[in-house]
């Protein structure tokens, strides 16, 4: 991870970069929660530290930033109005450039695998891949899916090992704005030699990606909104047939989820009424057997004022949720709220950084 570090430190200078202010003297965090802001002309970075000290706007980031990754150190933070990928120190909070992906492409999400950079986007045509190594840029093209499902960009991502597994989006919109879902597939990149050699169905409007200490890849999609309510398909990688897989009817609206060190997955919510007021909530299932254990007629939080964009937890069981609306962070330990903090602007992703031993 540190050699990481250190070359990607020696090719800045080859980058493409954009400034961004912000940089700061004097901070030297290990670990925490790094949180990222995105109301404003700019996003901001807030970080929880390990007493529980909020420490708000310490750094400004792009246009819309919408996701956020660590690795060796570095946070990677998608600024989807700037179509790049902003690299800052996690200890220090200094900025580190960015990696500038293809113009108009609107970046949603980034994974990192084989010492390369894969961004999804909303309107390129499949997913932009950045090589550290040889300081390039290409693209890795959508295939395998039918024509009629290459309408919505490419959006959820993870990797593992050298596999990279994203989402390919099957979304159009009515005269009103309203989005019409499709059924919606998982393409499977080998980060080796970035060939897809694998697509499977998966859900309908796929919101992320999770990997379970049991070889399973979980798929959570929020459904249309209206009939089809969220659910869970899980699959076995350790399986040749992706066509066999397992499913988690949660209900609700659902989109984002994280597993906790025990096997627990928590769900947050970000839901829609009929007059599009927001709604948010979180509910849990286990990963090990896949059992409801908190659903939507019995939250383990709810909330009626603001939806929630994005949760993690951290390595003490703590679950950590913003209200976008509200501009709050809540945190609760064993299922119970014990903490509200105050955010930036627009509390919207959020990442984990475990301390370094």
């Amino acid at each position: 991870m540190k050699k990481m570090a250190m070359i990607l430190g020696a090719l800045m200078l080859m980058w493409g970069c954009t400034d961004y202010e912000g940089e700061i003297d004097g901070y030297d965090f290990d670990g925490g929660v790094y949180l990222f802001n995105g109301l404003g002309d700019v996003g901001t970075l807030s970080v929880v530290d390990d007493r529980g000290v909020i420490f708000n706007d310490v750094v400004s980031l792009g246009s819309i930033p919408n996701h956020i990754i660590e690795l060796g150190g570095i946070l990677y933070v998608v600024n989807s109005g700037n179509n790049n990928v902003q690299m800052i120190d996690a200890s220090t909070l200094q900025n580190k450039g960015s990696i500038e992906l293809s113009a108009s492409s609107n970046p949603m999400r980034v994974a990192i695998s084989n010492r390369k950079l894969y961004a999804t986007n909303s309107y390129g045509t499949g997913v932009d891949v950045y090589d550290f190594d040889k300081d390039s840029l290409y693209t890795v093209a959508i295939t395998g899916v039918p024509d009629s499902c290459k309408n919505g960009g490419t959006d959820a991502i993870i990797s593992y090992g050298t596999k990279v597994f994203v989402g390919v989006r099957n979304v159009k919109y009515d005269e009103f704005g309203n989005g019409i879902y499709g059924s919606e597939y998982i393409m499977l990149i080998d980060a080796a030699n970035d060939t897809v050699y694998k697509t499977f169905e998966a859900g309908m409007n796929i919101a992320d990606l999770l990997i379970n200490n049991e070889n399973e890849l979980h798929v959570l999609s929020t459904g249309n909104r209206a009939d089809i309510r969220g659910f869970v398909r899980v699959f076995d990688l350790n399986a040749i047939n992706f066509d066999t897989y397992s499913q988690v009817d949660l209900g609700s609206q659902p989109g984002s989820f994280t597993l906790d060190g025990s096997g627990m997955v928590y769900v947050a919510v970000s839901g829609f009424n009929p007059d599009w007021t927001g709604f948010g909530g979180i509910m849990k299932y286990n990963s090990i057997n896949n059992e409801i254990i908190n659903g939507p007629d019995s939250f383990v939080y709810s909330s009626t004022e603001s939806g929630i964009l994005d949760i993690c937890t951290d390595d003490n069981g703590k679950v950590y949720a913003p209200l976008f609306d509200n501009n709050q962070l809540v945190i609760l330990e064993s299922d119970t709220v014990k903490t509200v903090l105050t955010t930036g602007n627009g509390p919207q992703g959020m990442v984990f950084v475990k301390e370094e031993k």
